[in-house]
């Protein structure tokens, strides 16, 4: 390409098709084709010469910020997994993957590395503080679980940052199996809650957000939260 070529949205915008807010969003919904083939990819570029036709005008609800569920394993990175490819088949939101729902997410829930289940990333500001004050629901898997009497007692004395967790609750679930129920602020003292119950554990679960649950999401998955849906 020549010295020439110039952005493809600012040719868009000398053409007079669309004003520049609008040419990304047309480039992003596949609006756009340059000498008759559709171009996806922000940032690209044209000749002076090419033919630029715009095919149609942008959704602007797809502009909105989004919110979505990801089940996350161990070890991987949210936004690597977010894509077409790994959204869950039959998502009833009827929004369809654009590269920027993968800009400007805050995320809360099975965040931390060793953590897997369910993570709650959203674009918007104001959902991001309700979701700080959400309930998050891990279930841990320890070698042998502490008898409920003695787990009480423990869970009594803790004190991570030096004070208590008002929303906590902890539970046995079975000889290998604790359930902790905190609130999102409340989760990076997750592995210092654990070592002051007293164990090691083998794996970090969070399968439910707020009024949210993991449901059928398998692990790398992921689906937007609809409107009607409520944390």
């Amino acid at each position: 390409m020549s010295d020439a070529a110039i952005r493809l949205s600012k040719r868009m915008v000398e053409l007079g098709l669309c004003t520049r807010r609008e040419a990304d969003a047309c480039i992003e919904q596949g609006l756009v084709k340059v000498d008759g083939q559709t171009v996806t990819a922000l940032g690209s570029r044209v000749e002076p010469q090419q033919r630029v036709e715009l095919m149609g005008r942008p959704d602007t609800q797809r502009e909105a910020a989004v919110t979505l569920l990801l089940h996350k394993p161990a070890g991987a990175e949210p936004l690597a997994l977010l894509g077409p490819d790994s959204q869950l088949p039959g998502d009833i939101s009827g929004l369809s993957w654009l590269p920027r729902h993968r800009q400007h997410l805050q995320g809360v829930g099975a965040i931390a590395d060793h953590a897997h289940g369910l993570v709650a990333l959203t674009q918007d500001r104001k959902l991001t503080q309700r979701l700080a004050d959400c309930q998050l629901e891990f279930l841990i898997n320890v070698d042998a679980a502490p008898a409920a009497d003695d787990l009480q007692q423990r869970q009594k004395g803790l004190r991570p940052g030096g004070k208590p967790l008002r929303d906590l609750k902890v539970s046995r679930q079975s000889d290998r199996q604790l359930r902790l129920v905190l609130a999102a602020r409340d989760a990076r003292w997750l592995d210092d809650i654990c070592a002051d119950l007293g164990v090691s554990p083998l794996a970090l679960r969070c399968i439910r957000i707020g009024r949210l649950a993991i449901g059928q999401l398998a692990p790398g998955q992921w689906r937007y939260v609809p409107d009607f849906e409520r944390f």
